[in-house]
């Protein structure tokens, strides 16, 4: 991994910030601000010629004053002014660029002959760059972050992302602290001047600290055919996400006036390759962090049969009607299951699968009719994973003896999905416990057995 020329962006042991700023309105202030915060180790060398201090942190002139070498140089700074600071930066004392700066390929003509003509210096020198218009890179591992917001935090995850946009900045921190999602690493690759997708699928692949990989795109510059290749030797070690954005000609339009790629060619030939490497498809960003965090938190099931439990019984046929649109069956529960839930039931007998928790609790007293559920299921042999609705906020309940059944079913290597029964909210006391135990919470029946489905399409895949 050391040996790959991405590794200096993600593990750089000094950084030279070019814009870097006392001032606290400005995006960039947030660039060495969050480095000095989330407790970065390495050097920082903050670069502004009209200032003597950043944070505490002495200030450059010009990158050239630092006098030692630098492993990566972070650009951000009016798009006018980028070409002549390129054009003094020395060869032997950079690792790597990455250029924030935006204005270049995405707006026009001649926006890209500036691009093209900083793209040859670079190769000149010998210096691999990514960007223009990028903020990146991320790595929780050694608190480094490139971005223009003060981050909250950076708590480590097994999850890493590619994206062909900012739009992951200004929900990073939901992502990261509300979403519960936690991230190993995220490069963004901006207009793709020099690193592409390729580079950053073939570094991920073989990162030991990821175990799922998301990528978003809006055009594949790597090249198509390596691009699909690598994909095909990834997806039987990692579970990898994509999101292709510009599958309209107005889509595509649209991406051309933020990062100049022209998303063209046949959505549906696209999807029938992704399909043929094994990744998995994510129509929405929605999809996309669903599938991410269904990926990092669960097991892979071992087939397609799952049980079901909710609080109203139409719930439940929509539920059902879901689960075979999208490959998965019923299960039927055996006699055993029968057994230990029977004597929950009212006078008179009820399916177990879809289970009715609306009858139960109505006709029993309230216990954790939830936990007898989900262990039963756990221990049945004709059950591979589990969708269950939590209850109403209307019974008291201590979150540690309510949910500590649920942990039952990963245990046992099955996969198991909850949704509420109202609007999300993550900062409820059982959802908080839930996912600190890495059970995903989903905001309806909908997507939690859509990813359960998308989990057995890569175990068949696999």
């Amino acid at each position: 991994m050391q040996n790959h020329f991405l590794h200096c962006f993600l593990y750089p042991s000094s950084v030279a910030i070019i814009g870097a700023t006392p001032n606290k309105l400005a995006v960039n202030y947030h660039l060495v601000e969050n480095l000095v915060n989330l407790g970065y180790k390495g050097k920082i060398h903050p670069v502004n010629p009209n200032r003597d201090e950043v944070l505490g942190i002495k200030t450059f002139k010009t990158f050239n004053d630092i006098g030692e070498y630098v492993d990566l140089v972070v650009i951000s700074i009016a798009a006018r002014n980028v070409l002549e600071i390129i054009k003094n930066l020395p060869g032997d004392k950079i690792g790597g660029v990455v250029l924030v700066t935006g204005g270049f390929s995405e707006i026009g003509e001649e926006g890209k002959k500036i691009q093209d003509e900083i793209a040859r210096l670079l190769k000149e020198k010998g210096i691999r760059a990514i960007g223009p218009n990028a903020l990146s890179p991320i790595n929780s591992s050694n608190k480094f972050a490139v971005s223009f917001f003060t981050m909250a935090g950076l708590p480590s995850g097994n999850v890493s992302f590619i994206f062909q946009s900012g739009m992951y900045e200004p929900r990073f921190n939901w992502i990261m602290m509300d979403f519960h999602l936690g991230v190993a690493k995220l490069i963004d690759l901006g207009n793709k001047m020099d690193i592409n997708e390729v580079d950053a699928l073939e570094y991920l692949s073989q990162d030991p600290e990821t175990k799922v990989i998301c990528i978003h795109l809006e055009s594949i510059k790597g090249g198509g055919r390596r691009f699909f290749e690598l994909l095909k030797q990834t997806t039987p070690r990692k579970p990898v996400i994509v999101l292709k954005g510009g599958r309209t000609e107005a889509g595509a339009k649209a991406a051309m006036s933020h990062t100049g790629s022209l998303a063209q060619g046949s959505d549906i030939v696209f999807e029938s390759a992704l399909k043929q490497a094994g990744a998995i498809k994510a129509d929405t960003l929605d999809d996309f962090l669903y599938l991410a965090k269904a990926f990092s938190y669960l097991p892979i099931p071992k087939g397609n049969r799952i049980a079901i439990a909710t609080f109203p019984g139409g719930e439940a046929v929509l539920a059902t009607d879901t689960v075979y649109q999208n490959g998965l069956v019923l299960a039927r529960p055996g006699q055993a299951s029968y057994g230990r839930l029977h004597k929950t039931f009212p006078a008179w007998e009820i399916a177990l699968n879809p289970y009715d928790f609306g009858i139960i609790y109505t006709f029993s007293s309230f216990k954790n009719n939830h936990g007898a559920f989900i262990e039963a299921m756990a221990d049945d042999e004709n059950v591979d994973c589990i969708a269950v609705q939590l209850p109403p906020p209307i019974f008291p309940i201590d979150p540690e003896i309510f949910c500590t059944p649920f942990l039952a079913a990963p245990q046992k290597g099955k996969p198991l999905a909850v949704w509420p029964p109202h609007m999300l909210r993550f900062d409820t006391p059982i959802i908080d416990w839930l996912e600190a135990h890495s059970v995903p919470v989903f905001p309806s029946a909908a997507i939690a057995v859509k990813c359960l489905a998308a989990l057995n399409r890569y175990a068949a895949y696999r």
